[in-house]
């Protein structure tokens, strides 16, 4: 697939010089992986970001004996460290911004899935015309304006259609939280001035641990440091950190996000359990009482389920249950 892809964007580029739908990934700048190798540090971690491959060895390299998920944890911040790959008219740029850094090749295009893809369509239209000497074609393939804005429309849609993605990846994830209590244990991800991201592997999701009240002017429990990129505690005693393992509490908010939007808007609403940091995780009692009314509540569905299987194997009983 690459070979074809980087075959045709050569083919299509010899052929329409000034014209050819393209796709580049510029090179992320070094400060892009400030945060992420600062946080590497105390692991004796360097990332290599010199070449899309050193950054793949380097990669390769970053593991912990003591915890098999860190790799997969650091490849996903390394990746939102990246800049965003999109589609150009090569007369619109220079021939040293074609190179994609993500798949280490000097020009790219899209072509092998015209069936899900305008972009590819487009470029079997221009491979078309370059090959074929009697083939007709219109402006579209040859005015450069006219394909830097085609471009720019396909650039944008991606763009929405991964927004919509997520949303309905929100939508779905807070359906099936609703009326659960669920306990699990996640890393960080994010350091914000208010809170810090957490990742959950084990539904795939992330959310965002407030450490203050998002309704109130109540300050912070623990304080943004940017040089260490932490969040800490005024006495110092307690700290979150990227890559930091913690434990939570996963459950879908009672009250939409805001009075400005639809009543049938909840948020996924993570609460620190482990480490306890006084003033912001979960009390031991609060916590004592979730987990009771959980195991009530699976007792409950358990009973349930077993009356809906006996009216299943005897239905002629069905007045007397």
């Amino acid at each position: 697939m690459l070979l074809a892809n980087t075959s045709v964007a050569a083919k299509i580029y010899e052929h329409f010089p000034d014209s050819a739908m393209l796709r580049r990934h510029p090179e992320p700048p070094a400060q892009n992986f400030d945060n992420l190798q600062h946080a590497l540090k105390p692991l004796d971690i360097q990332l290599e970001t010199g070449s899309s491959l050193a950054l793949a060895q380097s990669l390769d390299r970053a593991v912990l004996a003591s915890d098999p998920y860190f790799n997969n944890l650091l490849r996903i911040l390394t990746t939102r460290c990246m800049m965003q790959a999109q589609y150009f008219c090569s007369g619109s740029c220079t021939p040293e911004e074609f190179r994609h850094y993500g798949l280490a090749t000097a020009i790219y295009t899209h072509f092998t899935s015209p069936i899900r893809r305008y972009a590819d369509v487009m470029v079997h239209r221009l491979l078309h015309a370059s090959i074929d000497r009697d083939a007709v074609y219109g402006s579209e393939l040859t005015d450069k304006l006219k394909m830097n804005e085609q471009c720019d429309v396909l650039n944008h849609r991606h763009r929405m259609a991964q927004q919509a993605s997520r949303s309905s990846v929100e939508l779905y994830t807070n359906l099936f939280f609703k009326g659960k209590t669920v306990e699990e244990t996640g890393y960080v991800t994010q350091i914000l001035q208010n809170g810090f991201g957490v990742l959950i592997p084990s539904y795939g999701i992330e959310g965002v641990v407030y450490t203050t009240a998002r309704d109130a002017a109540a300050p912070s429990v623990l304080e943004y440091e940017q040089e260490a990129h932490a969040l800490v505690s005024p006495d110092k005693k307690s700290e979150i950190r990227l890559f930091q393992r913690v434990r939570v509490i996963l459950q879908v908010d009672d009250k939409p996000v805001s009075a400005n939007v639809s009543s049938m808007r909840r948020k996924l609403s993570l609460r620190l359990i482990d480490p306890m940091i006084a003033g912001l995780s979960i009390e031991a009692d609060e916590l004592k009482a979730l987990r009771a009314a959980k195991k009530t509540k699976a007792a409950s569905a358990e009973e349930d389920g077993k009356i809906v299987e006996l009216v299943a194997k005897h239905p002629e009983q069905i007045q007397t249950i």
